[in-house]
């Protein structure tokens, strides 16, 4: 995986986590609507924080696997 695409996939990764605990985000304005609840958030950005820890521990397992097998094929 080239550099530009491993930024890619980390910025991907924050993004599709962080707007869970975004209140603006259009996810949450629906639902908050449907609740009746203004500032409504899927979840808290205590629960975002550890999906993005183990989304991106998941990716850096991912890339060292990937550097493991092209290390032997060497």
């Amino acid at each position: 995986m080239t550099q530009a695409k491993i930024r890619e996939t980390i910025l991907g990764i924050v993004h599709g986590n962080i707007r869970y605990a975004d209140p603006f985000d259009r996810m949450n304005l629906e639902k908050g609507a449907k609740v009746g609840v203004k500032g409504f958030t899927t979840q808290s950005a205590e629960e975002v924080l550890e999906d993005i820890i183990l989304d991106l521990t998941s990716l850096q397992d991912e890339l060292r696997i990937e550097s493991s097998f092209q290390s032997a094929q060497l």
